[in-house]
């Protein structure tokens, strides 16, 4: 992910960019996960098409470029 993209996504608190397992981590687990974050996350994602996929924690799974 370009590091525009990783700066971007680590303004935010309650969710962590993980270079070595390339995920957005949830910081906050399933049950008190900030899902405006979530999703403002998904939104910048999905407007630099960017192929991801959700994991059971509310964690974000980058699978490369659309």
């Amino acid at each position: 992910m370009s590091e525009i993209l990783v700066n971007e996504i680590g303004r935010f608190n309650n969710y962590k960019y993980e270079p070595m397992t390339n995920r957005i981590v949830n910081l906050k687990g399933i049950t008190n996960a900030d899902l405006d974050e979530f999703l403002a996350i998904a939104h910048i994602l999905d407007s630099n098409y960017i192929k991801y996929k959700f994991t059971t924690n509310i964690d974000i799974r980058i699978l490369g470029k659309k």
